[in-house]
């Protein structure tokens, strides 16, 4: 009991170390204190922590576009996140894991334009998500990484052409995040979220049938009004530009 203790102490402190390399921008040291973290963890068999560790490397691979090595690593992430819902498969928290983890590798699959594959991670992530807002409805953590995936999983379903289901998908996350809006008017990351999803759902409308011109172009006003709004408090902000442009784009011809 007491070596398992130290060889927990001693995983915490690795953990916290590449937390820190990373805020400083030090991702290869970082990524060498996971490793090391790694064989702390399964060799105390942690895991909790194990997953957290595979989790965080899997997003510094993915912003060093290093995609191969971050898919590798997100799946071994979704292994220890199953493990942990066998042993608790209530924990709300170990459900959070794996939806999470589900979306990013969707995100990653995506990318690497496969497709059908992407489709799958994002429709399990859907699915965690949507039952842990019928057991938490006020969860605005679970809401907004459901909304999140929603706008990820409507964009692959224009993309592919399923554009009944991407309307479906769409109009989920609109009100999921018009919902967080509500609640909270001055988060500018739900002003943004939202206003993607106006206007990807504005875009899958225009294309879904000629009738719904009408309501593609409230959509999309709605979303370049917000958009504008943004860019006046960060104008500095390219991807806000880029929105702006892309949504008016989309509003041309209607």
């Amino acid at each position: 009991m007491p070596r398992n203790k130290v060889k927990n102490l001693i995983l915490l402190k690795q953990i916290h170390s590449a937390v820190s390399q990373i805020k400083k921008g030090k991702l290869d040291k970082a990524l060498e204190t996971l490793d090391k973290a790694e064989k702390s963890a399964r060799q105390s068999k942690s895991t909790d922590a194990l997953y957290y560790i595979l989790f965080t490397r899997g997003g510094i691979l993915y912003s060093a576009k290093e995609y191969d090595q971050a898919l590798e690593t997100y799946e071994k992430a979704l292994e220890a996140g199953s493990e942990l819902l066998k042993t608790d498969p209530g924990n709300v928290d170990y459900q959070h894991y794996m939806g999470t983890t589900l979306s990013n590798t969707g995100n990653l699959l995506k990318k690497k334009g496969e497709m059908d594959k992407a489709d799958e991670y994002y429709s399990r992530a859907r699915k965690i998500y949507s039952d842990l807002n019928t057991k938490d409805p006020e969860n605005a953590v679970f809401r907004s990484y459901a909304g999140e995936n929603l706008n990820n999983y409507g964009e692959l379903l224009v993309q592919t052409g399923s554009l009944d289901k991407a309307c479906e998908v769409l109009r989920e996350a609109v009100e999921i995040y018009e919902k967080l809006y509500k609640e909270k008017p001055d988060n500018l990351g739900y002003q943004a979220e939202l206003s993607v999803a106006l206007s990807q759902l504005g875009s899958c409308l225009k294309k879904q049938k000629p009738e719904n011109s009408g309501t593609a172009k409230e959509n999309l006003e709605k979303a370049l009004e917000m958009q504008e709004n943004l860019l006046v408090q960060q104008p500095e902000n390219e991807k806000i530009k880029e929105a702006i442009a892309l949504t008016r784009e989309r509003l041309e011809g209607l």
